[in-house]
Formats: C-alpha cells, sequence, structure tokens
C-alpha cells in the first residue's frame, strides 16, 4: 500500500511539473517584448515598402529604372491614426530607411506619379 502511494505521489509531482512548464512557455510566448513580423508592400514591381523584425523602422526601396520616385505610407504605434511618408528619390537600387521609432503596423509602398494618381498597393497592416 505504502509503495502504491508513493508511485501516485510520483505522478502528482510528474504532473504539477508537466502543468508548470506548459504555463510557463505560453507565459514566455505572450510576454515577448517584440513579435518578429514582417510587413511588405509591392506593386508593379517597383516599389518594396517594408518594415521588419522588431518594426522599429520603415524603409522604401526603388526596384524599378523608370525615371519615377517611390515612397512608403506607414503607420507606428501612437502616431494619432496619421501616416508617415517616407521617399525614396535616389533612383532604383536604392533604398531609404527611417529613424527608429514606435511598432510599425502598417506599411504601403506607392509609386509618385506626377500627372496622374499615385499607384499605390492596398495597406499591409500586422493582423
Amino acid at each position: 500500500m505504502k509503495a502504491e502511494m508513493e508511485g501516485n505521489a510520483g505522478m502528482g509531482k510528474m504532473k504539477k511539473s508537466a502543468a508548470i512548464a506548459v504555463g510557463l512557455g505560453i507565459a514566455v510566448l505572450f510576454s515577448s517584448p517584440a513579435m518578429a513580423i514582417d510587413l511588405n508592400s509591392y506593386k508593379d514591381d517597383a516599389v518594396h515598402g517594408y518594415s521588419y523584425g522588431t518594426n522599429a523602422r520603415a524603409a522604401v526601396t526603388d526596384l524599378k529604372s523608370d525615371g519615377m520616385s517611390v515612397y512608403v505610407r506607414y503607420s507606428r504605434n501612437n502616431s494619432d491614426g496619421y501616416p508617415y511618408t517616407l521617399h525614396n528619390k535616389s533612383g532604383a537600387g536604392t533604398t531609404a530607411t527611417s529613424g527608429s521609432g514606435n511598432t510599425v503596423w502598417m506599411v504601403q509602398g506607392c509609386i509618385s506619379v506626377g500627372w496622374a494618381p499615385d499607384n499605390c498597393d492596398r495597406e499591409r497592416t500586422i493582423s
């Protein structure tokens, strides 16, 4: 009887340890200071607007030698709902990068068209 009780006590400790391990795993998952989510916005193989990793910066790359400048509209946490705009007027193959700040949660790559409405991708957001 005593050996049977000790065996049951061991099972209780194992269940308790497993529950603690699962609880700690969930706590670590949801308490990460920054989730690594990549935001990408492309339009007409000419512009790539993006924010990677901790999403502290936004960037825009001009992908096409067409003489048109590109820009990315982006929103940050605590930006009062108004998006920022980062222009890249340096030509194909170049990238412009914003300063570091609050988490970027939306990017939208655009081609600047002087004689018509700008050609933009849809807003890409962290879901």
